[in-house]
């Protein structure tokens, strides 16, 4: 009789390894897609499409439908409100540890109220809302196992950065909002702006430059032209608020593995 399988992932498997793309090799994988079993992810192989994702693309309107979902790789994307006076803020960031359109996972066919661009360019794996359907949600077990506790994790990031928002000083913000990006991208260097930043943390301009500027002073972060270097990530995890560690301990807790650099 031939020896069960190992219900332990591997990766890369086949068609999904890291293969080039423009900006260069994939460091680390998906990890829904990682905890799959190898059969699984076999399985699923022929319905995953690896696509390069450009900086600013749209993948999520507010009230279009959902086409496809995406596992990101080295690519970020964020979840933004827009209020009617044209604000914007921030309420969720994903990466290699989730998925984008989960709305789908929960019965939804249209986008909520959230807007879903990239903010870090990079690769991910698209697949198509049918096949998500009938390969994932109309089957036992698999990845409906992962998605639950991811599910709720990500929920656990938009409550605790509301409350961050309101409680914490922006310098705290900012490294813990840096610092989850950091985990998120290959290599320590990604780009931003500081009028994104504003955007993204819901203050002024000026105020996230001063707190750029102590964080540089410091040594934590180098940036310029764009783009944020970050050089020291140990010291630049200990600058950030209580929040940095409540958000990706769930995440690690969900996974089981260290997801942090």
């Amino acid at each position: 009789m031939p020896e069960p399988e190992d219900p332990t992932p591997s990766w890369p498997l086949r068609g999904l390894r890291t293969r080039p793309l423009p900006g260069g090799q994939i460091e680390n994988p998906n990890l829904i897609l990682a905890s799959l079993t190898a059969s699984e992810q076999k399985r699923l192989e022929p319905f995953l499409e690896l696509v390069h994702l450009k900086l600013h693309d749209v993948l999520m309107e507010p009230d279009a439908a959902i086409r496809h979902v995406y596992f990101p790789l080295n690519s970020v994307a964020s979840v933004v409100q827009t209020m009617r006076d044209g604000s914007t803020v921030e309420t969720g960031i994903i990466g290699r540890e989730g998925m984008i359109g989960v709305g789908v996972w929960l019965g939804q066919k249209v986008a909520s109220s959230g807007r879903v661009f990239i903010q870090v360019p990079g690769a991910a794996y698209r697949l198509k809302v049918d096949a998500f359907k009938s390969e994932v949600m109309q089957q036992p077990g698999g990845m409906n196992n992962c998605l639950g506790p991811y599910v709720d994790a990500l929920l656990n990031q938009t409550a605790v950065g509301a409350a961050c928002n309101r409680v914490h000083r922006v310098e705290e913000r900012l490294c813990r909002w840096l610092k989850m990006m950091h985990n998120r991208v290959d290599g320590d260097t990604f780009p931003m702006r500081h009028e994104f930043l504003s955007y993204m943390l819901g203050v002024h301009r000026p105020s996230i430059s001063i707190a750029a500027n102590t964080a540089r002073k410091a040594g934590l972060i180098h940036y310029e032209r764009g783009t944020i270097t970050v050089t020291n990530s140990d010291n630049l995890a200990a600058a950030a608020c209580e929040c940095y560690d409540t958000i990706e301990g769930q995440y690690e807790r969900v996974y089981k593995r260290p997801f942090r650099k």
